[in-house]
């Protein structure tokens, strides 16, 4: 299953905010590394704090902030990295009468970042191309010269940078490649320390096809999740930059035009909307061939079936699972908001494994997978 969120718009945001520091500026990235028990982010949240106190992204609901901020002027004083604990367990009122209102130990790893810092660059780089990678972070150490911070950047060409001595090197590249593999963070206490490892995948890429008016709803509520929005329609009155600002890339094609590389990004979904029937066919058949993890398509079932029947082939189960037609969860959407909404609801839940229902209904931890 997928695991995007609000996570990969906070990095964005924070990576475009550091890559325009001059050279000598530096600030402070917060990062939740362990939630125990209740907690409103999950780790791998970040938050980025300048030398102003001006903050981008939440490691909270906004209990923790203002004393997060307080220490990381020590912090931005120091140059230490430094993990501080906030324990609700016993009392939901007990850390500096912050009032969380949750029962949970929360860890927040707090370290000085500059344009230069090398999880930033590679993290960068690595968003750009789409590629996915691992980071493996010291939050406790056993040893003097082993600093907390200290960090293991794997993607799919293996080790990129390490911060650790060959031997703790090679424990840690171990495990980053089974959260890697996995696609599972993992807490691990070794010899020389505790390590945090992340799975960090590339955005979301929505393939639009249709550049319609009810087209614009979804792709600003796809951009306000940290998607990469790509649409396609044929009508270069329709699809064009003046009209669709938000878009990160417009191609003005019909679909049997369309490059094959289009079709071929793991970390895809597609949304039909042409209003075609025609049109819709030939995107369809091309879509449940690609390796888009959902594939979604306006319209009444009646019109799907009548399609993929038109389509023939031999498609697989696997492949006609990934179809969602008619389009979105049952929210009784009417307007094209109300409908973009649901749409991005099912895609959210589809990908999580989830089934749209009622949290209230759900037995257990709303985050468990």
């Amino acid at each position: 299953m997928w695991t995007f969120d609000l996570l990969m718009k906070e990095l964005q945001e924070i990576l475009k905010k550091i890559s325009q520091f001059n050279e000598n500026e530096k600030a402070i990235l917060a990062t939740v590394v362990d939630v125990v028990g209740s907690g409103y982010r999950r780790p791998g949240a970040r938050m980025l704090i300048d030398a102003k106190g001006k903050s981008i992204g939440t490691v909270s609901g906004g209990c923790l902030e203002a004393d997060v901020l307080e220490r990381a002027k020590k912090v931005l004083e120091t140059g230490t990295a430094t993990v501080i604990t906030y324990d609700t367990t016993a009392d939901e009122n007990s850390v500096f009468g912050l009032g969380m209102g949750c029962r949970g130990i929360v860890r927040i790893l707090l370290e000085s970042v500059t344009s230069a810092n090398n999880f930033v660059f590679h993290a960068a780089d690595n968003l750009k191309e789409r590629s996915a990678f691992a980071v493996a972070t010291l939050i406790q150490t056993t040893q003097p010269d082993l600093p907390i911070g200290a960090r293991l950047f794997f993607d799919d060409s293996g080790v990129v940078f390490s911060d650790f001595e060959r031997e703790a090197m090679s424990v840690i590249n171990n495990s980053v490649r089974r959260a890697f593999a996995d696609q599972t963070p993992t807490l691990e206490t070794f010899e020389f320390g505790e390590v945090f490892t992340e799975v960090i995948n590339p955005p979301l890429q929505l393939l639009l096809f249709g550049a319609g008016f009810d087209a614009l709803p979804l792709i600003r509520f796809a951009k306000n999740l940290g998607w990469r929005v790509s649409v396609i329609d044929h009508r270069a009155a329709y699809n064009n930059a003046e009209r669709i600002p938000e878009a990160d890339e417009i191609i003005v094609a019909s679909a049997e035009n369309l490059d094959e590389n289009l079709f071929a990004d793991e970390n895809s979904v597609a949304v039909i909307m042409t209003h075609n029937y025609d049109r819709d066919r030939d995107i369809l058949r091309r879509l449940l061939r690609s390796k888009c993890l959902y594939v979604g398509a306006l319209g009444p079932k009646k019109r799907t079936e009548k399609l993929l029947e038109e389509i023939g082939g031999n498609f697989t189960d696997k492949q006609l699972k990934r179809l969602h037609a008619p389009i979105g969860l049952d929210i009784g959407a009417d307007t094209p908001e109300e409908i973009a909404l649901a749409v991005v609801a099912e895609i959210r839940s589809v990908l999580s494994g989830r089934n749209g229902g009622f949290l209230r209904e759900r037995r257990g931890s709303i985050y468990n997978r």
